[in-house]
């Protein structure tokens, strides 16, 4: 009955506000970057543009290799790519760089994005960009601001497993533009109804929130803007705590093309929702400053977290268990030699640790560590592409890139009560340095896509000692990646699938963390009348290959169908979408994570989610 009367209020909510107005797909710019593709545009191989939708970056990213883990309600996510994942796929808007105030990356750099003022995301596996990390970067690049009044809303909604509302306006006018979000709902449940009470020794459940208000304008070559961000009450199940309150404040002022930026994150987080002996709670504040342009960047970083574990017979403090600094500069050039291009980039990355007394600590596993690290980082992509004839093209790329390890693996540093690991970095790391080829074939819209990676010195996790206590901290080894892309459309039928086999070369032993193979197929109806349907089937393949010494387990298959039905009634657009339709059980090979504060638990899907939402052109 309570889900009828969900029902019940979305139509009612929809249908009567006729006035409200949001981005569609159709209206923003779709096309591909990559050699294969007969355009008159510049193709770059590996590298991706595509539209954003209104609150599903999903449906955007789950593409070429791209995929994404859900970490709590549906704008927690973070993205892995062709066996790589976290800061090794930077995440930059407009140019600027955002890193994440939690070590678990609950606030992941995606969460800071509002799609209603974006354009497109740029998809770029190439180690040659400007801002890459070791294994490329996603952009999101907001829409021009225009001088004419553009009023755009947006309205959003699901009923059944999972419940939220997600709401937002745009206003613009005067080469000026204001945007306001305000989303909210209850943590989802799986497909046997059963809430995080039951899966997650959750003893209460708070609703969540997010809140979103930025200003951007404009003067002949001179932006400027400033955002602020607010969430609340955000449960990570896959985790032992979840975060309470995220405070994000950012600001940029640019001139022709060179932008100076900032953004500060303050974020808590504690474990206050579920039954558990001992409280934990932690505070995390980040500050990136940044100055960008067109072949240069620069861009420094200041990194603190402090932490406190009570239980009914002793308490222990990590106060900074996170305080670093990191300083980076890199340059670009490119180079077009017609149906060769050339990008390459050099830069140099400094890693400091601000506190003596915290070096003693990694001092306990390693005693050549240091305060102070400074790594030369590069990167470069050769491409070549040819058309054969109107309907084939074939395309090839090799690049090289090397970057600095993370600061959280260099010098991240918590000590845990009884005989629970505590977690250290490393500062005595090497320097990642990855090798890559890439080749293509493309026949009209399908293109097959296959690569081999061979990483030297990759960051992985690693377990330790010291007497009887035990530690989870990080070591380099060598590594190899090789895969599979496909992406196909013809008629109406649209086909995507990725696989990657990752390989830990020094333990002989899988990666952890790789995605199985996973097949989406899409049936699409021709337009009858303004209507408009798909039918989409998602196939992920069980995942046996994984990672013992860090304690993986094997993944089961399991298949998800999800429908849709849209109409177009004078340039509004009203959709209904099912997903999960058949109410499947099913968890990702990805929600199971090591992370030290990781709880262990297999992390279940939502169940059958019915959503809606209108949008305007």
């Amino acid at each position: 009955m309570k889900n009828l009367k969900g029902l019940i209020f979305l139509f009612v909510l929809l249908f009567l506000c006729p006035e409200i107005k949001s981005q569609d797909e159709d209206s923003v710019r779709v096309y591909w970057l990559n050699p294969v593709e007969i355009t008159s545009n510049r193709s770059i191989h590996g590298d991706e543009a595509l539209p954003i939708e209104k609150d599903r970056l999903s449906s955007v990213l789950n593409k070429n290799g791209f995929t994404l883990i859900r970490k709590g309600v549906f704008f927690a996510q973070d993205i892995y790519s062709d066996g790589f994942k976290k800061s090794d796929i930077n995440v930059v808007i407009d140019g600027e760089r955002y890193h994440s105030a939690c070590p678990n990356r609950m606030d992941s750099p995606l969460t800071r994005v509002n799609p209603i003022e974006l354009d497109r995301v740029d998809l770029m596996k190439t180690s040659g960009s400007l801002q890459s990390g070791l294994a490329g970067v996603v952009a999101f690049n907001r829409s021009d601001i225009g001088s004419p009044l553009k009023v755009k809303t947006g309205l959003s909604g699901s009923a059944d497993a999972s419940q939220y509302f997600d709401g937002a306006i745009l206003v613009e006018a005067y080469d000026h533009r204001v945007t306001l979000r305000y989303a909210t709902g209850k943590p989802y449940d799986d497909a046997e109804g059963r809430s995080f009470k039951d899966n997650y020794n959750y003893k209460e459940i708070k609703n969540f929130t997010l809140g979103e208000v930025s200003f951007n304008g404009k003067q002949g070559k001179l932006k400027y803007g400033a955002a602020f961000t607010y969430s609340d009450d955000i449960s990570f199940p896959y985790l032992l705590m979840d975060e309470r309150a995220t405070r994000i404040y950012s600001g940029h002022l640019s001139y022709s093309n060179n932008k100076l930026y900032f953004n500060y994150t303050d974020h808590n987080m504690d474990n206050s929702f579920r039954n558990s002996m001992m409280n934990m709670n932690a505070r995390t504040k980040n500050l990136t400053l940044g100055l960008v342009g067109e072949f240069y960047e620069l861009f420094f970083r200041d990194w603190q977290a402090d932490n406190r574990m009570v239980m009914p017979n002793m308490s222990m403090s990590n106060e900074g268990f996170v305080d670093v600094q990191l300083l980076s500069a890199a340059v670009q050039k490119k180079w077009d030699f017609g149906s060769i291009y050339v990008s390459s980039k050099v830069g140099v990355v400094g890693s400091f640790l601000n506190d003596d007394n915290r070096l003693d600590f990694h001092k306990n596993l390693y005693a050549d560590a240091k305060k102070n690290r400074i790594f030369p980082t590069f990167g470069v992509a050769a491409s070549y592409t040819k058309a054969l004839n109107n309907n084939w093209g074939t395309g090839v790329m090799l690049e090289a890139a090397s970057e600095a390890p993370d600061i959280d693996a260099l010098y991240i540093n918590v000590n845990k009560p009884m005989q629970k690991p505590n977690w250290s970095g490393n500062p005595t790391l090497d320097q990642p340095i990855r090798a890559t080829l890439r080749g293509s074939l493309n026949y009209n819209k399908i293109r097959l896509e296959v690569y081999g990676t061979n990483v030297w010195n990759y960051v992985n996790f690693s377990r330790a000692a010291v007497g009887n206590k035990p530690y989870l901290t990080y070591k380099n080894v060598n590594a190899n990646m090789f895969g599979f892309n496909l992406n196909g459309s013809y008629k109406f039928t649209e086909v995507n699938a990725s696989y990657t086999f990752a390989e830990n070369t020094t333990d002989d032993s899988p990666l952890s963390e790789i995605p199985p193979l996973q097949v989406t197929t899409t049936l699409k109806s021709p337009e009858f009348n303004g209507f408009t349907g798909f039918l989409k089937h998602t196939y992920s393949d069980a995942q046996t290959r994984v990672d013992l010494n860090v304690d993986e387990t094997s993944t089961p298959a399991w298949n998800k169908v999800d429908l849709g039905i849209s109409y177009l009634y004078n340039d509004m657009r009203f959709a209904l979408e099912i997903e999960n339709v058949t109410n499947e059980l099913y968890y990702q090979h990805l929600s199971y994570r090591r992370d030290p504060f990781a709880s262990g638990i297999r992390v279940f899907e939502p169940g059958r989610v019915i959503r809606f939402s209108v949008r305007y052109n």
